[in-house]
């Protein structure tokens, strides 16, 4: 992942409105399955610490067994892929290996001589679709498989692609109303080459296809061992906005308000960040296509609000092997993990288990609210004030009008 530090902290409106909330807020039920179709607490209990472990043992092994990476254009990340195919096939699904070329550029030994090589290498995507849903309306779900050169990318990001395809093996099998298309992009930490391939592919051979893609949702580093929860920001409402940023398509706030759905319908922290930091979401918003995802941080720091909220060490990275060699297996939160692609895996049978229209604006899943209850409350709690505002000056009219009744008598 290449991306700016997190911001961090709360909008100063939402933090006063926040003042103002009763201290439990009843959480929104989720939606039940369609017909053939899991529920979301099937789909969530099918994935596990162990089926993710098991995923992140493999990609340290590619790692430890090719020079301790799995970066694009190397045996590692062929590996990788290798993993991903199998247990893909094993699931029953048809995965299709989109192969590409990308600069390949290594540095030597400066004091000898020797300025920069580069060369084109071929490196790989890794796709599958689900047996069953309308093609129409797909739901693009999606992580980057490469790590950096410096190290095995256990955290960046082996725990995206881990978590999605624990998710895919989670809904093999089950019935969806619009298909869900899984992706692990290569590439990705050399300027998100293989979702940009992938995209621009579509856009010249298959434009059908193209205008198909309903959303992308995108998972890069959620298993940080000092984590916290963060899901993209789709409406622009938080305070972390940088002025180069790009604008959220239409669509992208109804995935925001779906993962937050989810986290308080567990009672669980979270907060927002900026999707305009940089990950392979981005060439998906660029192309005007609605997108969300979460993530755990990087090297931001920590704050003590969030460690009240999140546990962990204040004042401390939250992946201190951010881009290190000491991004192993050693390095990610089990725990988050789970937590995180459980989100995944619900939000994800949501959107697949929902009527999307074709040209109508994107909502939330079926069933799920439209609004969080912090928005749910808002017309209320603006109602108050306005009431208080009115009360009070109606106070003030009365203390005037005996004042002046005193001065005359």
């Amino acid at each position: 992942m290449r991306r700016r530090a997190l911001s961090r902290g709360l909008a100063p409106a939402v933090l006063a409105v926040a003042l103002l909330l009763p201290a439990q807020v009843p959480a929104a039920a989720l939606p039940a399955g369609r017909d053939g179709a899991a529920s979301t607490e099937e789909i969530t209990r099918a994935v596990t610490a162990e089926q993710l472990e098991g995923h992140l043992r493999a990609f340290q092994d590619a790692a430890d067994a090719h020079g301790g990476n799995r970066a694009a254009g190397t045996d590692g990340y062929r590996r990788s892929v290798d993993h991903v195919v199998e247990r893909l096939r094993a699931a029953g699904y048809h995965p299709r290996v989109q192969a590409f070329t990308f600069p390949y550029g290594e540095d030597h030994d400066h004091e000898h001589g020797e300025d920069t090589s580069s060369e084109r290498r071929v490196t790989y995507n890794v796709l599958a679709d689900t047996a069953t849903g309308d093609p129409d309306s797909t739901v693009l779900v999606g992580a980057h498989l490469d790590s950096v050169p410096e190290g095995p990318g256990l955290n960046d990001n082996g725990s995206g692609a881990a978590g999605v395809l624990a998710v895919a093996e989670a809904l093999a099998g089950t019935g969806t109303q619009n298909t869900v298309r899984f992706a692990w992009w290569g590439a990705e930490e050399l300027n998100l080459n293989g979702a940009d391939h992938y995209l621009s592919d579509l856009r010249a051979n298959d434009p059908g296809a193209f205008e198909d893609i309903a959303m992308y949702l995108n998972f890069d580093m959620i298993g940080s061992p000092n984590y916290g929860r963060f899901v993209y920001d789709g409406d622009t409402s938080g305070n972390g906005w940088h002025d180069d940023s790009i604008e959220a398509p239409d669509g992208s706030d109804a995935i925001e308000v779906a993962f937050e759905g989810y986290f308080e319908s567990e009672a669980v922290a979270f907060d927002e960040v900026p999707i305009d930091d940089g990950s392979d979401h981005l060439v998906f918003a660029e192309a005007g296509i609605p997108v969300g995802g979460l993530f755990t941080g990087d090297t931001g720091e920590k704050t003590r609000r969030q460690v009240d909220r999140y546990g962990g060490r204040a004042g401390a990275d939250y992946d201190p092997c951010y881009n290190a060699a000491c991004d192993d297996l050693d390095n990610v939160d089990l725990q988050v993990l789970e937590d995180m692609s459980d989100a995944t895996a619900a939000v994800v049978l949501g959107f697949a288990s929902s009527t999307i229209d074709d040209g109508a604006p994107l909502r939330p899943p079926d069933g799920w609210p439209r609004r969080s209850a912090l928005e749910e409350l808002r017309p209320v709690l603006t109602g108050l004030v306005a009431l208080s505002v009115v009360a009070a000056m109606a106070v003030g009219v009365a203390v005037a009008v005996r004042r002046r009744a005193r001065g005359r008598g």
